[in-house]
């Protein structure tokens, strides 16, 4: 049985990535092509929905990428509870930024080199519950929101872009509601936290920086956060 545990958006087009654990082994797996918002609204596909489907694995992945496959006659289901979706992302969880990503991700580095890639590019992170935030960041074009969060191993990470698109979707509703306080005190309330942290497909910075960028592909507060 396959469980998504992502729905990540992208800034400059509908599509809609996702990933999905297998609930036996918590290995990875992330369909292509990518979906659309169209497809998604009308299959109503959200966090823990689950999914039969033979998975074509892709031939000679290129690292990090590596969890892409291709779907055949796949069935959308119903969704898991709260507590089956939670223990899969524990057994799937480590406890730290520097485990997950072999030690190329830190609070200082949020880019893994396209010449040495890690061997993942999705991993399920412990997060001190009390240490989330979103900061409302202007720009010319519109607001951006940005997610701050200490790992299981102290390690502080501030500003990270938020790709959840239904956390996303939620937050921002706060924000432009101006109830910036009720989303802090939903963001309090949690008292276990696990972000889906993911890597950007190739992607060179403003600065000129090329690589694989971290991102928030998914954001779940324990409990009453998930939707299922």
């Amino acid at each position: 049985m396959l469980v998504l545990t992502d729905l990540t958006r992208f800034n400059d087009s509908d599509n809609v990535c996702m990933a999905l654990l297998d609930e036996d082994d918590c290995t990875c797996y992330r369909p292509l092509p990518y979906e659309n918002l169209d497809f998604v609204e009308f299959r109503n596909i959200r966090p823990g929905i689950i999914v039969s489907a033979d998975v074509i694995p892709h031939e000679n992945p290129e690292s990090p990428h590596v969890e892409d496959c291709t779907f055949e006659n796949d069935v959308w289901l119903d969704c898991v509870d709260e507590q089956t979706f939670k223990d899969l992302l524990e057994r799937s969880a480590v406890d730290s930024m520097e485990e997950a990503f072999e030690g190329i991700i830190t609070a200082k580095n949020r880019c893994v080199p396209v010449e040495a890639p890690c061997s993942q590019s999705i991993r399920t992170i412990r997060i001190d519950p009390k240490s989330v935030t979103v900061s409302v960041v202007n720009s010319d074009e519109d607001i951006k929101l940005r997610l701050g969060f200490t790992d299981k191993a102290g390690e502080k990470f501030r500003l990270t872009p938020i790709a959840d698109l239904c956390f996303h979707r939620m937050a921002m509703e706060y924000v432009q509601q101006d109830r910036q306080d009720e989303l802090e005190a939903l963001l309090a309330g949690g008292e276990e936290v696990y972000i889906r942290v993911g890597l950007s497909r190739l992607y060179k910075s403003k600065s000129g920086k090329q690589g694989f960028w971290m991102q928030a592909n998914g954001v779940y507060i324990f409990p009453g956060y998930y939707q299922g």
